[in-house]
């Protein structure tokens, strides 16, 4: 079949998906189609070793792979969204769209998209399912999450308040990994249940200077270089898929030694500012069921941890875990 308007089928919404396949991203089912079986590979590279266990309306996915001759790897998709529409524009060949009101997306690509596995994978697969996600079944959050003896924290922070250092630096201290700079709020579940991806960490490429075990391949992300090594690669590492949430811990990364270090509370105010995050359209239908996800969470205990090294910050974690129970 030729790409453009020529044929019977000037749309190509009669295209042929005949490569299926149900993947557990986060625990919810997602269904995936295309005309190419490489798509279905590189969905299972993301949540091949997830299993289900939300039992909700599925979401969908269709991936129409063209015949383009390109060999060039698209530009970064940009994101626009009006009313329950969004779009994903890298090119006139490469381009998405979700309805976020009705769980269901759909993408053209070419054959170079495809080849090019880390970037159909993080801009388009992965894009797509966790932004249908998000406006479906959960609440992300930009933190990172742990857990040590039952408790788990969630540790917020802008970018370069180190969530992923410190994260990483706690594994090896043996606390359990669930996520590094992303954690998903369930919103119809009763606690402050977060899901995440332990599979994989994701750094700075300056973070191998701290961790000499991290060497890894740098790979582009939204654009910017991103160490990415899997968690596999140490096998004494503890990790989980989810946790309940106890504490929220608020990073503030000190430029020297010599200022102070610390836990101190933060008011239910700052936390919901702090917290609140809505990128959606107001015309969607789930601002209710994520403010009450977020007022879950900003009733657990909240404190603002200033620290400049990793060692003393850890201290003061498990100083904290120690002396009180977890919250209701």
């Amino acid at each position: 079949m030729k790409d453009g308007f020529e044929g019977e089928d000037p749309l190509r919404a009669s295209t042929p998906l005949l490569h299926r396949h149900v993947l557990y991203p986060y625990g919810f089912a997602a269904h995936i189609k295309s005309n190419d079986p490489d798509v279905i590979r590189s969905a299972e590279l993301s949540w091949g070793a997830y299993q289900e266990r939300f039992r909700e309306v599925p979401i969908e996915l269709r991936i129409i792979v063209s015949e383009c001759v390109s060999r060039r790897q698209p530009q970064t998709p940009v994101f626009r969204a009006q009313s329950n529409l969004l779009t994903l524009v890298s090119d006139a060949n490469n381009y998405g769209c979700c309805d976020l009101s009705k769980g269901f997306g759909f993408a053209c690509l070419t054959r170079a998209a495809v080849t090019h596995g880390d970037f159909l994978r993080y801009n388009f697969l992965e894009g797509m399912i966790y932004t249908l996600l998000d406006t479906q079944y959960l609440a992300t959050i930009h933190g990172a999450c742990i857990s040590r003896g039952g408790c788990g924290v969630l540790l917020v922070g802008e970018s370069g308040a180190g969530k992923s250092s410190l994260t990483y630096a706690c594994t090896r201290r043996g606390w359990t990994y669930i996520s590094d700079d992303a954690s998903s709020l369930v919103m119809r579940r009763r606690g402050r249940t977060v899901v995440g991806n332990p599979r994989t960490f994701r750094f700075r490429p300056s973070v191998s200077a701290l961790f000499p075990e991290l060497q890894g391949h740098v790979k582009q992300r939204n654009g910017k270089p991103t160490l990415e090594v899997r968690s596999d690669k140490f096998p004494d590492l503890k990790i989980a898929q989810e946790c309940e949430v106890d504490y929220v811990i608020f990073l503030n990364r000190k430029p020297t030694q010599q200022e102070a270090q610390g836990l101190l509370p933060v008011s239910r105010a700052e936390r919901f500012r702090r917290l609140f995050q809505n990128p959606w359209p107001v015309e969607l239908g789930i601002h209710e069921d994520r403010m009450a996800a977020i007022e879950r969470l900003i009733e657990a205990p909240a404190y603002e941890l200033s620290y400049q090294q990793f060692d003393p910050a850890i201290d003061l974690l498990e100083g904290l875990l120690s002396n009180a129970a977890p919250a209701s």
